[in-house]
């Protein structure tokens, strides 16, 4: 079998791996010392797994190779890596494993010969979740977001992009007084934080408040 474990959530993989790893040698230390290889590709040496995939199981019916970080595979290697998984050893159990989601160029391939699963970690709300709060007038919750987003270390002035971009995009249906005003808002919070006249967390989160009660009005 090929596994292929996709996504940025390591810890997920590992016990996906530990999982299977378990399955193969039950936990057998001397399976675990002849049988198992964990190679890391960017660090590969020549010819290495080329040798791992000929090599035959010593103590357990099966070899395990785990090969992280696939997508920096070298381009020599990923030849052998394609050449072994059209014609796979009967005796070898191979997981590769990547922080990308999708494998490209050269590996892209791979994905026909493997049993493929994403492990993604969840991701957290961005300013334009925040924008859709103001429009629904949850002000407050779209405050809380905000102070998220801080915790989080997303800089103020992407913050700011995303509110322009909302602006330009939700507060014409305001009107064009209100519109108006709301891009006043915006070149003052702008002006605030380049020039320090307020703390700029104050400042992106006093236009959010206006923002939120001119889209209300």
């Amino acid at each position: 079998m090929i596994y292929l474990f996709l996504g940025d959530d390591l810890a997920r993989k590992d016990a996906r791996i530990a999982e299977i790893r378990n399955k193969l040698f039950k936990n057998s230390q001397e399976a675990l010392a002849f049988d198992f290889d964990n190679f890391d590709a960017k660090e590969l040496p020549d010819e290495k797994l080329k040798k791992a995939f000929l090599t035959l199981p010593v103590v357990a019916p099966y070899r395990l190779i785990v090969l992280r970080q696939a997508h920096r595979l070298k381009a020599s290697d990923v030849k052998v890596l394609l050449d072994f998984c059209k014609k796979p050893a009967e005796y070898c159990e191979l997981i590769l494993e990547s922080s990308e989601r999708i494998l490209k160029d050269d590996l892209k391939d791979v994905a026909l010969y493997a049993k493929g699963e994403v492990f993604a970690l969840a991701e957290g709300p961005n300013a334009f979740d925040m924008t859709r709060l103001i429009t629904a007038g949850r002000s407050a919750d779209a405050l809380k977001m905000l102070h998220q987003l801080y915790q989080e270390h997303v800089p103020d002035l992407k913050i700011m992009g995303a509110l322009v971009w909302y602006w330009g995009k939700e507060g014409r249906i305001c009107g064009k007084e209100r519109f108006e005003r709301g891009l006043q808002a915006l070149q003052e919070a702008d002006l605030n934080i380049k020039r320090s006249r307020l703390e700029p967390h104050y400042a992106v989160e006093k236009l959010v408040v206006e923002l939120g009660l001119l889209r209300q009005r």
